[in-house]
């Protein structure tokens, strides 16, 4: 039952990030005043960056979590990351006032390996801090 929640919860995810990349105005999915007066314009190329870098790595660490023990469908889920990625850019092209961008699919491509690059440094300070801490030197047994 866990798994299937961190199932719906990344497919969720990934629905809105789908719909905010194919939207005319992504702060719509907010409110109509937000899109009226955006905090920040992501057009802008920097704002952009970030804010592609930042979604990617919440699907990076979704798809992270929700496939923890399925390596297998990790590689999957990360393979059809990227695909998204490009497919979203591509699709751009034909949405108004969206354009297609290069940089922007090497902004996701940057946020889903730096989620899973997180994730693959985490995992290894966990297990050797659990390792570590598994073993006593023998003169603390002896005392």
């Amino acid at each position: 039952m866990k798994s299937l929640f961190k199932y719906l919860l990344l497919i969720l995810y990934w629905a809105f990030l789908t719909k905010s990349l194919l939207m005319t105005q992504p702060w719509e999915l907010f409110s109509s005043k937000l899109a009226d007066h955006p905090p920040f314009d992501l057009s802008f190329e920097p704002n952009s960056w970030m804010a592609h870098i930042g979604a990617y790595a919440v699907l990076g660490g979704l798809i992270q979590w929700a496939s923890a023990d399925h390596s297998r469908w990790r590689l999957v889920l990360f393979c059809l990351a990227f695909a998204h990625s490009g497919l979203c850019e591509y699709l751009q092209g034909m949405i108004p006032n969206r354009w297609p961008n290069l940089w922007d699919v090497f902004s996701n491509t940057l946020g889903l390996t730096s989620a899973f690059a997180l994730h693959k440094t985490l995992m290894k300070r966990s297990k050797v801090s659990l390792d570590s801490s598994s073993k006593t030197s023998p003169k603390k047994q002896a005392a």
